[in-house]
């Protein structure tokens, strides 16, 4: 597994955006109209339900329990392309599909953490800017 400072191997990251800023726009536009606050909640939502997520995959790959490992990568995945999150999203698919490899799940994880920690960044910066 790498290092949290080491970026994943390229083998892992797909040719997507980390983040696709029209879905964000959309959402944004949306919850404008109803209520401003809410896009910040569901953001903050989805970080929530992202990082749970993820500790279970750590957990379920550490116990090699693959039920639990596809239900976290699936769960993750449909979470993520609900807000735009489409590298994370690709990868998690990737994991939901690798469960019979433990090595490349665990390296798919640890690219996926990384991942993770990254749209965190962008999307704070998306959600402070106008």
């Amino acid at each position: 597994m790498h290092s949290d400072s080491a970026p994943p191997p390229l083998q892992f990251i797909p040719d997507v955006p980390s983040v696709d800023l029209e879905r964000l726009d959309m959402l944004r536009d949306l919850c404008s109209e109803t209520d401003p606050a809410l896009l910040g909640e569901m953001l903050e939502a989805w970080e929530e339900e992202a990082a749970r997520r993820l500790a279970d995959a750590r957990t379920a790959l550490a116990t090699d329990d693959a039920c639990r490992l596809k239900t976290a990568a699936h769960a993750l995945k449909g979470s993520c392309s609900n807000i735009g999150v489409m590298r994370l999203s690709e990868l998690s698919r990737r994991l939901e599909r690798e469960l019979n490899s433990t090595p490349f799940a665990a390296e798919l994880l640890a690219a996926m953490d990384s991942e993770f920690r990254h749209v965190q960044e962008l999307l704070a910066a998306a959600h402070a800017g106008p």
